[in-house]
């Protein structure tokens, strides 16, 4: 079997053509956003940086991304200090995502740590929100406005 040089040029040109796709289809990391809180956290997100600016103009007391006390590696989004309470914004949809998720609720509810879910919907009332979920844990907090 014999090629010419303009086949040969064909088979290379389509070589190259693959090897771009492949470069461009590759996983690539999605640089992260970064957003500054009024309480001095950097966190990841918008809906993340409302949650925290609600918290800290209330006075409730959080850290930001602290690591769950459990076998299983999980780090929660807030960790509210005075009522023991984990906060998870669920922000994605992806497969990858929603596993993650399962498995971070299932490490939540197997160690019984108290847990508060949330999603954009959540956002559109954080009041009402936050006092049917501290209801829930019968937690009783007052709001302390920073000045």
């Amino acid at each position: 079997m014999s090629f010419d040089v303009s086949q040969i040029l064909i088979i290379l040109l389509l070589i190259v053509i693959v090897l771009l796709a492949l470069k461009l289809f590759k996983k690539q990391k999605i640089k992260q956003t970064r957003y500054k809180s009024d309480s001095g956290d950097t966190v990841k997100s918008r809906a993340e940086l409302i949650v925290a600016n609600w918290l800290f103009y209330r006075g409730i007391d959080f850290i930001y991304e602290k690591k769950v006390p459990t076998k299983e590696r999980a780090i929660s989004d807030f960790y509210l200090t005075q009522s023991e309470i984990y906060i998870e914004f669920w922000g994605l949809e992806t497969p990858q995502y929603l596993k993650r998720k399962s498995k971070k609720i299932k490490i939540y509810k197997k160690n019984r740590l108290k847990l508060i879910q949330m999603n954009d919907d959540s956002l559109r009332d954080l009041n009402a929100f936050f006092a049917k979920e501290f209801a829930r844990h019968s937690v009783k907090y007052q709001i302390k406005p920073k000045q």
